[in-house]
Protein backbone atom coordinates (compact mmCIF):
# COMPACT_ATOMS: atom_id res chain seq x y z
CA UNK A 1 0.00 0.00 0.00
CA UNK A 2 1.17 3.52 -1.03
CA UNK A 3 1.68 6.75 1.09
CA UNK A 4 -1.06 8.00 -1.04
CA UNK A 5 -3.36 5.08 -0.08
CA UNK A 6 -2.72 5.07 3.28
CA UNK A 7 -3.60 8.81 3.94
CA UNK A 8 -6.46 8.19 2.05
CA UNK A 9 -7.98 5.72 4.49
CA UNK A 10 -6.76 7.76 7.33
CA UNK A 11 -8.59 10.40 5.82
CA UNK A 12 -11.59 8.82 5.53
CA UNK A 13 -11.67 7.59 9.13
CA UNK A 14 -11.71 11.35 9.39
CA UNK A 15 -14.70 12.30 7.54
CA UNK A 16 -16.87 9.39 9.50
CA UNK A 17 -15.60 9.52 13.34
CA UNK A 18 -14.75 13.72 13.00
CA UNK A 19 -17.40 15.15 11.07
CA UNK A 20 -19.57 16.53 13.82
CA UNK A 21 -16.25 17.30 15.90
CA UNK A 22 -15.60 21.31 15.57
CA UNK A 23 -12.13 22.00 13.84
CA UNK A 24 -9.78 24.60 14.97
CA UNK A 25 -10.35 26.97 12.49
CA UNK A 26 -14.36 26.89 13.24
CA UNK A 27 -13.92 27.48 17.12
CA UNK A 28 -11.34 30.34 15.88
CA UNK A 29 -13.80 32.15 13.23
CA UNK A 30 -16.21 32.01 16.47
CA UNK A 31 -14.14 33.90 18.45
CA UNK A 32 -12.93 36.28 15.92
CA UNK A 33 -16.03 37.09 14.38
CA UNK A 34 -17.78 39.28 16.38
CA UNK A 35 -14.54 40.89 16.91
CA UNK A 36 -14.62 42.53 13.24
CA UNK A 37 -17.12 45.22 11.67
CA UNK A 38 -14.86 46.61 9.19
CA UNK A 39 -13.03 49.10 11.29
CA UNK A 40 -9.98 47.31 13.26
CA UNK A 41 -6.50 47.02 12.27
CA UNK A 42 -5.25 43.63 12.20
CA UNK A 43 -1.96 41.48 12.73
CA UNK A 44 -1.17 38.28 11.71
CA UNK A 45 1.48 37.36 13.53
CA UNK A 46 3.89 34.58 12.02
CA UNK A 47 1.19 34.41 9.05
CA UNK A 48 2.64 31.54 7.02
CA UNK A 49 3.44 30.75 3.44
CA UNK A 50 -0.15 30.16 2.28
CA UNK A 51 -1.26 33.31 4.79
CA UNK A 52 -4.25 31.18 5.96
CA UNK A 53 -5.40 33.68 8.68
CA UNK A 54 -4.41 37.08 6.68
CA UNK A 55 -7.14 35.83 3.87
CA UNK A 56 -9.44 34.50 6.02
CA UNK A 57 -10.05 37.63 8.36
CA UNK A 58 -8.27 40.42 6.23
CA UNK A 59 -11.41 41.39 4.35
CA UNK A 60 -13.22 41.94 7.22
CA UNK A 61 -10.89 44.42 9.16
CA UNK A 62 -9.89 47.84 7.86
CA UNK A 63 -6.36 47.48 7.36
CA UNK A 64 -3.82 43.96 7.90
CA UNK A 65 -0.55 43.14 8.35
CA UNK A 66 0.76 39.95 7.84
CA UNK A 67 4.42 39.53 9.57
CA UNK A 68 6.70 36.26 9.52
CA UNK A 69 10.23 35.08 9.33
CA UNK A 70 10.81 34.22 5.76
CA UNK A 71 8.51 36.21 2.52
CA UNK A 72 5.35 34.02 2.44
CA UNK A 73 4.58 32.49 -0.69
CA UNK A 74 0.91 33.03 -1.10
CA UNK A 75 -0.62 36.68 -2.10
CA UNK A 76 -2.36 38.77 0.45
CA UNK A 77 -5.91 39.58 0.05
CA UNK A 78 -8.15 42.81 -0.34
CA UNK A 79 -6.15 45.81 2.21
CA UNK A 80 -3.33 43.68 3.44
CA UNK A 81 0.55 43.97 3.46
CA UNK A 82 2.63 41.33 4.50
CA UNK A 83 6.06 41.73 5.95
CA UNK A 84 9.59 40.35 7.04
CA UNK A 85 10.20 40.37 10.63
CA UNK A 86 10.91 39.61 14.18
CA UNK A 87 8.06 39.02 16.31
CA UNK A 88 10.88 39.74 19.68
CA UNK A 89 11.01 43.39 17.81
CA UNK A 90 8.48 44.60 16.22
CA UNK A 91 8.10 47.29 13.61
CA UNK A 92 5.05 49.07 14.58
CA UNK A 93 4.23 51.53 17.23
CA UNK A 94 2.36 51.20 20.60
CA UNK A 95 -1.18 50.57 20.43
CA UNK A 96 -1.52 49.96 16.57
CA UNK A 97 -3.64 46.96 16.29
CA UNK A 98 -6.91 46.16 17.41
CA UNK A 99 -6.96 42.73 17.33
CA UNK A 100 -3.69 40.05 16.90
CA UNK A 101 -4.28 36.71 15.58
CA UNK A 102 -1.99 33.85 15.20
CA UNK A 103 -1.94 29.91 14.37
CA UNK A 104 0.71 27.05 15.32
CA UNK A 105 3.49 29.84 15.93
CA UNK A 106 4.16 29.83 20.22
CA UNK A 107 5.56 26.25 20.40
CA UNK A 108 8.55 27.45 18.03
CA UNK A 109 9.43 30.63 20.72
CA UNK A 110 12.44 30.39 22.26
CA UNK A 111 11.96 33.29 24.45
CA UNK A 112 8.47 33.78 24.72
CA UNK A 113 7.84 36.69 27.56
CA UNK A 114 9.78 38.78 24.45
CA UNK A 115 7.10 38.23 22.35
CA UNK A 116 3.85 38.69 24.37
CA UNK A 117 5.36 41.89 25.65
CA UNK A 118 6.09 43.58 21.71
CA UNK A 119 2.68 41.94 20.96
CA UNK A 120 0.88 43.34 24.48
CA UNK A 121 2.46 46.80 23.22
CA UNK A 122 1.47 46.76 20.26
CA UNK A 123 -2.41 46.13 20.95
CA UNK A 124 -4.69 48.90 21.52
CA UNK A 125 -6.74 49.01 25.02
CA UNK A 126 -9.25 46.64 24.98
CA UNK A 127 -8.06 44.54 21.98
CA UNK A 128 -7.49 41.22 22.06
CA UNK A 129 -4.63 38.34 21.45
CA UNK A 130 -6.24 35.28 19.68
CA UNK A 131 -4.53 32.26 19.04
CA UNK A 132 -4.01 28.45 18.74
CA UNK A 133 -0.97 26.53 19.85
CA UNK A 134 -0.47 22.90 20.33
CA UNK A 135 -0.76 21.55 24.12
CA UNK A 136 3.07 20.57 25.64
CA UNK A 137 2.03 17.29 27.05
CA UNK A 138 -0.16 15.99 23.83
CA UNK A 139 1.62 12.71 22.51
CA UNK A 140 2.79 14.38 19.30
CA UNK A 141 3.72 17.28 21.17
CA UNK A 142 5.96 15.40 23.38
CA UNK A 143 7.59 13.27 20.81
CA UNK A 144 8.26 16.50 18.78
CA UNK A 145 10.09 18.09 22.14
CA UNK A 146 12.32 15.11 22.35
CA UNK A 147 13.62 13.91 19.02
CA UNK A 148 16.22 15.73 17.16
CA UNK A 149 14.67 18.69 15.05
CA UNK A 150 16.70 17.22 12.24
CA UNK A 151 15.29 13.76 12.32
CA UNK A 152 11.63 15.81 12.60
CA UNK A 153 12.40 17.56 9.81
CA UNK A 154 13.26 14.25 7.74
CA UNK A 155 9.81 13.26 8.98
CA UNK A 156 7.58 15.68 7.97
CA UNK A 157 9.46 16.25 4.45
CA UNK A 158 9.00 12.85 3.73
CA UNK A 159 4.97 12.20 5.19
CA UNK A 160 4.10 15.38 3.82
CA UNK A 161 6.18 17.05 1.29
CA UNK A 162 8.65 19.70 0.86
CA UNK A 163 6.11 22.34 1.68
CA UNK A 164 5.37 21.13 4.74
CA UNK A 165 4.56 24.43 6.77
CA UNK A 166 6.44 22.93 10.19
CA UNK A 167 9.93 22.80 9.40
CA UNK A 168 10.64 24.96 12.50
CA UNK A 169 12.86 23.67 15.72
CA UNK A 170 10.09 23.57 18.79
CA UNK A 171 10.35 24.44 22.48
CA UNK A 172 7.12 24.23 23.90
CA UNK A 173 7.93 27.14 26.69
CA UNK A 174 4.24 28.83 25.98
CA UNK A 175 2.13 26.13 26.05
CA UNK A 176 0.24 24.93 29.23
CA UNK A 177 -1.98 26.36 31.11
CA UNK A 178 0.61 27.77 33.66
CA UNK A 179 2.98 29.02 31.24
CA UNK A 180 0.60 30.91 29.24
CA UNK A 181 -0.42 32.27 32.38
CA UNK A 182 2.87 33.18 33.25
CA UNK A 183 3.95 35.18 30.45
CA UNK A 184 0.47 36.59 30.09
CA UNK A 185 1.34 38.32 33.92
CA UNK A 186 4.42 39.28 32.47
CA UNK A 187 3.49 40.94 29.54
CA UNK A 188 0.86 42.43 30.48
CA UNK A 189 -2.24 40.66 29.34
CA UNK A 190 -5.06 38.89 31.10
CA UNK A 191 -6.31 35.97 30.09
CA UNK A 192 -9.75 35.79 28.93
CA UNK A 193 -10.14 32.45 27.51
CA UNK A 194 -8.46 29.01 27.79
CA UNK A 195 -10.04 26.15 25.89
CA UNK A 196 -8.97 22.53 24.92
CA UNK A 197 -9.32 21.62 21.49
CA UNK A 198 -9.56 18.32 20.23
CA UNK A 199 -8.10 17.07 16.94
CA UNK A 200 -8.02 14.18 14.65
CA UNK A 201 -4.31 12.52 15.03
CA UNK A 202 -3.03 14.22 12.35
CA UNK A 203 0.75 13.17 12.62
CA UNK A 204 -1.01 10.27 12.04
CA UNK A 205 -2.10 9.89 8.19
CA UNK A 206 0.80 7.84 7.31
CA UNK A 207 -0.45 4.77 8.81
CA UNK A 208 -4.05 3.51 8.77
CA UNK A 209 -3.44 1.25 12.53
CA UNK A 210 -1.91 3.92 13.92
CA UNK A 211 -4.39 6.61 12.99
CA UNK A 212 -6.68 4.53 14.84
CA UNK A 213 -4.58 4.26 18.13
CA UNK A 214 -4.61 7.98 17.99
CA UNK A 215 -8.42 7.96 17.68
CA UNK A 216 -9.13 5.62 20.68
CA UNK A 217 -6.74 7.55 22.19
CA UNK A 218 -8.68 10.89 21.53
CA UNK A 219 -11.97 9.30 22.58
CA UNK A 220 -10.59 8.23 25.99
CA UNK A 221 -8.89 11.44 26.65
CA UNK A 222 -12.44 13.40 25.74
CA UNK A 223 -14.59 10.52 27.91
CA UNK A 224 -12.42 10.96 30.90
CA UNK A 225 -12.59 14.53 30.61
CA UNK A 226 -8.89 15.07 30.21
CA UNK A 227 -8.12 18.41 28.63
CA UNK A 228 -5.11 18.87 29.74
CA UNK A 229 -4.20 16.11 27.26
CA UNK A 230 -5.56 17.17 24.48
CA UNK A 231 -3.92 18.16 21.33
CA UNK A 232 -4.20 22.47 20.98
CA UNK A 233 -5.22 25.23 23.28
CA UNK A 234 -7.44 27.95 21.95
CA UNK A 235 -6.28 31.34 24.03
CA UNK A 236 -7.79 34.89 23.97
CA UNK A 237 -5.53 37.43 25.74
CA UNK A 238 -6.45 41.08 26.89
CA UNK A 239 -4.84 44.19 27.66
CA UNK A 240 -4.95 43.90 31.84
CA UNK A 241 -6.34 46.94 32.53
CA UNK A 242 -9.62 45.04 31.22
CA UNK A 243 -12.12 45.32 34.24
CA UNK A 244 -11.29 41.74 34.58
CA UNK A 245 -10.71 38.44 33.47
CA UNK A 246 -13.02 35.82 31.62
CA UNK A 247 -13.50 32.28 32.94
CA UNK A 248 -11.01 29.62 33.47
CA UNK A 249 -10.26 27.00 31.46
CA UNK A 250 -12.82 24.45 33.01
CA UNK A 251 -15.48 27.36 32.30
CA UNK A 252 -14.69 26.70 28.14
CA UNK A 253 -14.11 23.10 28.77
CA UNK A 254 -13.53 21.61 25.61
CA UNK A 255 -16.55 18.66 27.25
CA UNK A 256 -18.89 21.54 25.28
CA UNK A 257 -17.49 20.66 21.93
CA UNK A 258 -18.81 17.77 22.02
CA UNK A 259 -17.80 13.82 23.27
CA UNK A 260 -16.79 10.61 21.75
CA UNK A 261 -17.44 10.84 17.67
CA UNK A 262 -20.29 8.39 16.94
CA UNK A 263 -19.48 4.88 14.80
Amino acid sequence: MGMAEREAKCRSLVRKYYSDVPSRESVMDEVIAPLLDGQQRLLDARCGAPLFLLNRYGPDAAFTVGMDVVTPSGKPEGRSVVTVGDLARLPFKDASFDLIVSRSVFEHLERPTLVFKELSRTLKPGGRLVFTTPNKYDYASLVAWVIPYSWKDFYLRRVFGEESYDHFPVFYRANSPRALRRVATESGLCIERLQALRHFPYYLLFSPTLFRIGMLYDWQVTALGLDCLKSTWLVVMGRAQAPRCGPSLSAWSSRALGGRPSS
